[in-house]
């Protein structure tokens, strides 16, 4: 047998069973997908498959052989890569230092940066992965970087490759190039552990499917003899209602204002070019467009992180092209990043700490019962947003990918006894979540949004986008190229058609 797993079993603290018994096999030259809700122990058991987590029971067995490493390297020395949730770049480095480190070519004893430049572009094309080996990995998008851990660690002679939730942040399309490359090295004897919960993917491209539920196997089945709901109810524990269609806003007065608003890059490039946008109260504006093509600037700009070439935001009618973050907050933006581990949380600092970050100035001067106040509320939004966490003094890097952003979801709009926001700015709100909390962070922001905010959604899952969006806005090489119907009115062929390709003519209303 190829892989096979036996009794594995992980705790954290002493309490926190992440696996219990976990009996895996894994066929040579197929893809098996680990499925399950956040906290089911899907990334604990890549990061022990991985040698990043040590286990405390069971054995492993990789071809034949012991199989217990120690470190990554260990892994990597026998074959087996991993592509992770949380990227491991150095952004100041280029996507080509960063696929080579470790790996180096060298001619006449030196590094040829000429032939490292000319591999990872080649292997990129071979799997559909498009990226400019010489850009540096800080300018490029979240999707992006995605794409260069996988080349980093297809360029390794991987036999067998462990993806940790890879299609989290990709389009469509994007996705499809993924899983073309998935499918050639499958042909080519390689064999994929698929992390995930994106049960039409997963369906699509597995061959085996092992679900988890509270650290546990429910079940494992191969791909012809699985259904959607079939798997639904393995994860969850019971029948649970998805593809619903909502009611869609009844919109009133413009609340966030994008008015002509450009942003040069660095070396005079145009990054967005003259885009004009609005959000009304009681309205989801869904913003589409494949990774690179100005999101990242307009998050950044809509923020308060950078202040733009030309143009102006406005909220509620004031102007906030040139004030920061906090007076955004104040007059009521409610604030959602693509990118969690750099913009939406301190890694190194605590659950409780990343919590409640946003009201520390307003409750710096609190004694013991003011902490144990803001305790409670934190535990509250836990339950709320089933945000599951070994405690509240642990490092938030020691929680899942789901879990984090649904930490950052809760915090940024578990109201409490305090008013909704104005406007509410949301990136790839459900990336790395599970079926059930997909479900109600969708019904959260519909209820939101009814409740009188304006939300600016942007998104890289265009189903998300079409079940949610009053209207729908695309991006294409920095400039909005057109604006269509929501309310189940557009097509995914219509957005992936603007997506690609563009257009000169804007369809619809701003």
């Amino acid at each position: 047998m190829y892989l096979e797993c036996r009794g594995i079993s992980k705790t954290y603290g002493g309490t926190v069973r992440a696996l219990q018994d976990v009996e895996l096999t894994v066929t040579r030259g197929h893809v098996h997908a680990i499925i399950g809700e956040n906290g089911a122990g899907k990334s604990t058991l890549a990061k022990i498959l991985g040698g990043l987590v040590q286990r405390d029971g069971g054995s492993i067995s990789f071809k034949d052989q012991d199989y217990r490493p120690l470190s990554p390297r260990d892994a990597d020395a026998l074959g087996i890569g991993m592509v992770h949730q949380h990227f491991t770049l150095f952004p100041s480095l280029t996507v080509a230092e960063n696929v080579i480190l470790g790996r180096e070519p060298t001619a006449g004893g030196r590094l040829d940066m000429a032939r490292a430049v000319r591999e990872v572009s080649d292997l990129a094309s071979e799997y559909g992965m498009p990226v400019d080996p010489r850009r540096r990995v800080r300018e490029l998008s979240v999707g992006e970087r995605q794409r260069v851990e996988i080349l980093k660690a297809l360029y390794r002679d991987v036999e067998l490759l462990i993806l940790d939730e890879p299609t989290a942040v990709l389009t469509p399309q994007e996705v499809e190039g993924l899983f073309r490359g998935v499918q050639k090295l499958i042909a080519e004897r390689y064999t994929v552990i698929l992390i995930g919960h994106k049960l039409e993917e997963v369906l699509a491209v597995a061959d085996e499917i092992t679900v988890l539920r509270r650290g546990r196997v429910v079940g494992t089945h191969r791909k012809q003899d699985a259904t959607k709901e079939q798997l639904v109810k393995m994860m969850v524990g019971t029948d649970l209602a998805i593809d619903r269609q909502r009611a869609y806003g009844m919109p009133g007065d413009d609340v966030l204002e994008i008015v002509r608003l450009s942003v040069t890059g660095d070396r005079g490039r145009p990054l967005l070019e003259d885009i004009s946008l609005s959000v009304r109260d009681r309205e989801i504006v869904g913003v589409a467009g494949v990774e690179g093509n100005g999101q990242v600037e307009l998050e950044r700009v809509l923020c308060g992180l950078v202040v733009p070439t030309s143009g102006r935001v406005t909220l509620g009618g004031v102007d906030v092209t040139r004030v920061g973050p906090r007076r955004r907050r104040d007059l009521g933006l409610s604030y959602v990043p693509a990118d969690r581990m750099q913009w939406g949380c301190a890694p190194a600092a605590s659950v409780l700490d990343n919590a409640i970050s946003h009201t520390y100035r307003h409750h710096g001067g609190l004694g013991m019962l003011g902490r144990a106040a803001l305790r409670r509320g934190v535990e509250r939004m836990f339950g709320r947003f089933d945000v599951r966490a070994p405690n509240l003094l642990a490092p938030i890097s020691a929680l899942s990918g789901g879990n984090i952003q649904k930490l950052i979801l809760g915090r940024e709009l578990d109201i409490g006894e305090g008013e909704p926001p104005q406007a509410i700015l949301v990136f790839n709100p459900t990336r790395g979540i599970d079926i059930r909390g997909v479900e109600y962070i969708h019904d959260l922001l519909v209820s939101y949004r009814d409740s009188g905010c304006a939300i600016l959604l942007v998104s890289t899952d265009l189903d998300e986008i079409i079940a949610l969006s009053d209207r729908i806005a695309v991006l294409f090489a920095g400039r909005v190229v057109a604006v269509l119907p929501g309310r189940g009115q557009s097509t995914k062929e219509q957005l992936g058609s603007f997506m690609l390709q563009g257009n000169a003519e804007n369809v619809g209303a701003s």
